[in-house]
């Protein structure tokens, strides 16, 4: 029986500050629609944790010269 290799379950990103920066509005949508609060509050908090990191890989990857993804990104 073969087995299959693990999943990773945060991988890194392949689409860099890009990817990032899309999860960031798509987090901000989500809060637009929250029914609570709470979860306007979370959801716009997690929006802000995911355009740091953008910015974060957009100096990673243009320090580097080219896409350096998340990796050296510490969350």
């Amino acid at each position: 029986m073969d087995a299959q290799p693990p999943t990773e379950i945060f991988p890194d990103n392949p689409d860099g500050a890009e990817g990032l920066r899309n999860q960031a509005a798509a987090c901000r949508r989500l809060a637009a629609k929250a029914r609570t609060k709470a979860g306007t509050t979370s959801m716009s908090a997690l929006a802000d944790h995911f355009d740091e990191q953008a910015k974060r890989a957009a100096e990673a990857e243009s320090a580097t010269g080219g896409n350096a993804g998340t990796q050296g990104v510490t969350i």
